[in-house]
């Protein structure tokens, strides 16, 4: 894999086929190889990016500890910046929805279009069940048992390899690297979480966006016609990683996107 060095860390990422660039944001404790089902469906008509996260698979962890949002968007437009890539699909599984939809708010007009897959962007009421258990997931002696639990409740029908892919790159990801991404949903306050989720949704408003729901997440397909009416929202029912267990559906829905854009 190809790698890019940023002020505190480098990055690895893969760079596949060629057209109008694609950047695939993986997941919480998860590495682009997330990807390899879905990339080579595309990069026979797309340049495919997809960046391994700071402190995720092949990349480095940044020596100031930096994993704040900001941090991971700068990283992601420095990335484009240097590979010559303008106005790309943002394409996000999980944490990487929350990502790509963080990057279309804070800088509005990088983006042709944004994909969110199954991510709720209104953090309020997972931070509130995050929080509950706080000291059982920020104790180094208890967290990587958490996550290991919380992962298994969300496979679904995924097994086999692709499952134990998943398994595998979790328990690579150091829990400092996990609890970094998860700061937010610890430190902040109830109203500056909602008022993060309000942005976020409002991103999705401002640009073509498509939300691919896998899981069930109550009351937050609701939320998100309210919210993002334009949004077009398409339900898969599959566990968390619905673009390993249900790819050729995944496809299907990310290309009635890129259709639009």
């Amino acid at each position: 894999m190809p790698e890019f060095a940023r002020p505190t860390v480098t990055l690895h990422y893969r760079d596949d086929g060629a057209g109008p660039p694609l950047v695939f944001l993986h997941g919480w404790c998860d590495s682009s190889a997330t990807w390899e089902a879905l990339l080579p469906r595309f990069a026979g008509e797309f340049r495919c990016i997809a960046p391994d996260m700071r402190g995720h698979g092949g990349s480095g962890r940044p020596f100031d500890h930096a994993y704040f949002p900001e941090a991971l968007a700068n990283d992601v437009a420095a990335l484009c910046g240097a590979l010559g890539i303008e106005r790309p699909v943002l394409i996000g599984h999980s944490f990487g929805g929350f990502l790509a939809a963080f990057i279309a708010a804070r800088m509005p007009g990088f983006a042709r279009g944004v994909a969110v897959i199954d991510q709720p962007l209104a953090l309020g009421a997972f931070a509130a069940q995050m929080q509950a258990i706080a000291p059982v997931i920020r104790a180094p002696e208890t967290h990587l048992a958490f996550r290991q639990q919380l992962f298994g409740s969300m496979f679904g029908g995924l097994a086999g390899p692709a499952r134990e892919g998943v398994e595998a790159r979790s328990a690579a990801t150091p829990p400092e690297v996990a609890l970094g991404l998860w700061a937010p949903l610890f430190e902040f306050s109830d109203d500056e979480m909602a008022a993060l989720g309000g942005r976020l949704l409002a991103a999705l408003e401002r640009q073509p966006s498509l939300v691919i729901e896998a899981m069930d997440h109550p009351g937050y397909p609701e939320l998100l016609a309210q919210a993002a009416p334009a949004a077009r929202v398409v339900r898969i029912p599959a566990g968390h990683w619905v673009h390993l267990e249900r790819p050729a559906e995944t496809e299907a829905a990310l290309r009635s996107l890129l259709a639009g854009v």
